[in-house]
C-alpha cells in the first residue's frame, strides 16, 4: 500500500531496510520530514507434496521456535518465481513444475514491501537442503484442514497471512476458492 514518494532521499541503506525522509505539507499549510522504510520483495511458498501442505518450524539466531511457510527474500533483481523455486529448493530440497502466484501483500502503513504468495503443486524430493547458517527448519506435511487450523497458531509468524486467513472463516465460499487454487 505504502509508496516512497518520488521526492523521498534515501537517509540509510541498510542490510534489509534503506531508510527515506521526504516533506510532508500538513494540513495547516506547514511542512514537515516524514520517513519511510523500504525492503525488497519477499516470496513465500506453499508446497503441495503428495495431497498435503508442506509447512515449516523454523529457528534463527535471536528467536524464539516459530512456524511459517518457505521463502525468504528477493534477491537483487530477481524475478519472483525464480525466487520462489530457489527458496523452495534450499529450504526443502523439493522441485515443482506446476507454479501459481496465488496473491501479493502489500505491507500497510508506512513500508514499502510486498510479500508475493506461491503454490508450488506436485513437488518432489530431488536435492538434501541448503540452509544458511542462521536457520534451522524442520518440515511438516499437513491436511488441507490441517493448514487452516496452523494458521491460526500463536507462534505462526506470517501475521499478515494470518489476518488475510481471518477472513476465511467467516465465508466457505472463501475456504472452497483457496482450497481450489492450491489443489487444482
Amino acid at each position: 500500500m505504502a509508496k516512497i514518494p518520488k521526492n523521498a532521499k534515501r537517509v540509510f541503506k541498510g542490510i534489509l531496510y534503506d531508510v527515506y525522509h521526504f516533506d510532508q505539507k500538513m494540513f495547516d499549510g506547514s511542512t514537515q520530514t516524514f520517513e519511510m522504510l523500504s525492503r525488497k520483495p519477499s516470496v513465500q511458498v506453499i508446497p503441495i507434496k503428495n495431497g498435503k501442505i508442506v509447512v515449516a518450524h523454523e529457528e534463527q539466531p535471536g528467536t524464539k521456535e516459530f512456524t511459517t511457510f518457505v521463502g525468504g527474500c528477493t534477491d537483487e533483481n530477481e524475478d519472483l518465481l525464480v525466487a520462489a523455486k530457489r527458496e523452495l529448493k534450499e529450504e526443502t530440497g523439493l522441485e515443482s513444475s506446476d507454479w501459481e502466484e496465488l496473491f501479493t501483500l502489500k505491507i500497510p502503513g508506512r513500508i514499502d514491501w510486498d510479500i508475493h504468495f506461491f503454490v508450488a503443486r506436485d513437488c518432489q524430493k530431488v536435492a538434501e537442503t541448503k540452509l544458511d547458517s542462521g536457520e534451522k527448519i524442520q518440515l511438516e506435511e499437513l491436511s488441507f484442514e490441517e493448514f487452516i487450523e496452523f494458521t491460526k497458531r500463536d507462534d505462526f509468524r506470517n501475521k499478515v497471512f494470518k489476518s488475510y486467513m481471518a477472513n476465511f472463516e467467516y465465508s466457505e465460499e472463501k475456504v472452497k476458492f483457496l482450497k481450489e487454487k492450491m489443489f487444482s
